[in-house]
């Protein structure tokens, strides 16, 4: 893979910043505290400042919605509803919109609300048709890093299997939901084991599923640390993002990990469905599966682990971790991620903050990030959108288009 990160000597005014995938044109309608809000924009990453409380991680986390999962804020359904219209019986949906260019082409994705009477659920079309939400991950992929996506991973092992399985589904569109079917039926089977007399075929049925989806899972996130460690040993070693930005490693460590290692996936489901089994009559009995893998985040220089890392280095490491997997889309799957950025500039010195900078502007695809001042852009090595929510909320009745330059 070549090395598309540019030397601090080069002279960083003339790089461009056309991208090959990026965000034309947003809507939101009743999102959050928009009521209506339309940005046109051009082919080049964003800037969203203004002040605490104008709106500006929700624009980011509607545009997170436009991939399978929570978004950004891990939020319910019925929170992304604009607070004026809670009590509208006649308009209680919130939906979002973008025109979306890449080189396969120009798509429309919308999603928004569904709801059935008690039944709640979020929809998504393409090009006006509707699709299944897994199925958006094959036209666009989303990242992001956020001051509270820190906070998360270090707060559960469960949030680091998270965090991992957003990674991975940009490898495997269905990946998240092998998540959710295998959570499913484990509440399945439990809820069955709870009854005194139960169906011992449809158990056995249930578990032969729930072994299926152990090894998918588990086998997709080895796959992903497998093609970051490839691009960490062919094109990272030498490379300025990590002479800036900690060289990271992680390792799962888990039965079923160690089993899939030295044994044929078909015996290690064989494994998982025998011990499901045994544990039908003994509840102490641990039963391996995704659920229970344990995730190590580390820095290859000096082995820290991301637990016991400083705040700042937390930050760092985590910034590595999301750039290196949006070159591994880029380079080599030609799918490079829309990067969304939310607050982070204001946690850098100035050494990390160019250095972003010079990473993101080579990036393939757009990149917007969030601020309460434009000063610290101003530093931006290629033309970045400004645009100034507060103002165009105030002024310009919720609409924003690229023509008018910096507002």
């Amino acid at each position: 893979m070549n090395n598309n990160i540019l030397s601090f000597k080069e002279n960083i005014f003339n790089i461009k910043d056309a991208k090959s995938f990026y965000i034309k044109k947003v809507s939101l309608k009743n999102f959050r505290n928009h009521r209506n809000l339309n940005l046109n924009l051009q082919n080049s990453s964003v800037l969203i400042y203004g002040g605490n409380g104008s709106g500006k991680t929700n624009i980011l986390e509607a545009i997170s919605l436009l991939n399978q999962g929570k978004g950004l804020r891990k939020a319910n359904i019925e929170n992304f509803l604009n607070q004026d219209k809670i009590h509208d019986y006649a308009d209680k949906t919130w939906g979002v919109n973008v025109d979306f260019l890449s080189p396969n082409g120009k798509f429309n994705i919308g999603t928004g609300l569904k709801n059935t009477g008690s039944n709640k659920s979020r929809i998504a079309k393409v090009n006006s048709d509707y699709t299944s939400l897994s199925s958006l991950g094959e036209i666009l992929n989303i990242s992001w890093i956020t001051p509270q996506l820190c906070v998360l991973i270090l707060s559960s092992m469960s949030e680091k299997r998270r965090f991992i399985d957003r990674l991975t589904m940009s490898l495997d569109s269905l990946h998240l939901n092998r998540v959710y079917k295998y959570d499913k039926l484990s509440r399945q089977r439990n809820k069955i084991l709870m009854q005194p007399n139960n169906d011992k075929t449809w158990l056995d049925t249930i578990e032969s599923q729930i072994s299926e989806l152990s090894i998918s899972i588990i086998a997709r996130r080895l796959d992903l640390l497998e093609e970051l460690e490839n691009l960490y040993n062919f094109e990272l070693k030498n490379n300025h993002l990590i002479e800036h930005f900690p060289s990271v490693g992680i390792i799962i460590n888990g039965k079923i990990e160690k089993l899939l290692k030295e044994n044929p996936a078909v015996e290690v489901e064989d494994f998982v469905k025998s011990e499901l089994k045994k544990s039908r009559s003994d509840y102490e009995l641990s039963v391996s599966g995704p659920n229970n893998s344990l995730i190590e985040i580390f820095n290859r220089i000096d082995n820290k682990k991301l637990d016991t890392s400083s705040t700042g280095e937390q930050k760092l490491i985590l910034i590595s971790i999301i750039l290196s997997h949006a070159r591994l889309l880029n380079n080599k799957f030609n799918m490079a991620p829309i990067l969304l950025l939310d607050d982070i500039i204001e946690h850098l010195d100035k050494k990390h903050r160019r250095a972003l900078f010079l990473e993101v502007s080579r990036h393939n695809a757009q990149s917007w990030f969030t601020s309460t001042s434009k000063d610290a852009f101003s530093e931006y090595p290629s033309f970045i959108d400004k645009i100034n929510l507060q103002e165009i909320k105030e002024n310009f009745d919720g609409n924003y288009h690229f023509k008018y330059g910096d507002i």
